[in-house]
């Protein structure tokens, strides 16, 4: 995803920023790239995202949940594991668009990101699942589940509760 998103946005007026999962592949790919690029092996999302107009990733659960949870809209192109089907609901949720391959070409990229800036639907849609990410709260919801097995299958102790995170 990295090299086709490079060469789609390389002459715009656009900063590019791009993680690799591991130093070496990182300054090996930053000395290659365009100057409107910056490259890293790892960044912190939780920073990043508020400055973010549009996230292009490979599709992968927890960078796509991350950005969803930012009301970041996504272009998506991954072809392994469950990527795929991420990429489908987030297409299905209008917070993006799924190039449908792991191997998109760089007009592909670049078309996709042009049609997420211009329709203010996606980010409506990634912002419309933000507030609901917001809302939930899955330690208290994964409590009241594990308490409510253990009083359904009647466990015999006479202490069934379940700690609630605070």
């Amino acid at each position: 995803m990295i090299g086709p998103t490079l060469r789609a946005l390389a002459d715009r007026d656009v900063l590019v920023v791009a993680t690799t999962g591991n130093e070496e592949s990182a300054a090996d790919l930053q000395k290659t790239a365009p100057a409107n690029a910056r490259i890293a092996a790892f960044l912190p999302y939780d920073q990043l995202l508020g400055k973010v107009d549009v996230m292009i990733t490979n599709g992968g659960y927890g960078g796509v949940q991350f950005a969803l949870a930012h009301g970041v809209p996504l272009v998506v192109a991954g072809d392994t594991e469950d990527k795929p089907e991420i990429a489908a609901r987030v297409a299905w949720a209008g917070a993006g668009i799924n190039l449908r391959t792991g191997s998109p070409a760089p007009d592909a990229v670049g078309a996709a990101v042009d049609r997420i800036l211009a329709e203010p639907g996606f980010r409506a849609a990634a912002g419309r699942l933000a507030e609901q990410f917001a809302q939930t709260t899955p330690l208290h919801t994964i409590a009241r589940a594990l308490d409510a097995a253990v009083t359904a299958r009647g466990s015999g102790s006479g202490d069934r509760s379940v700690p609630t995170p605070r």
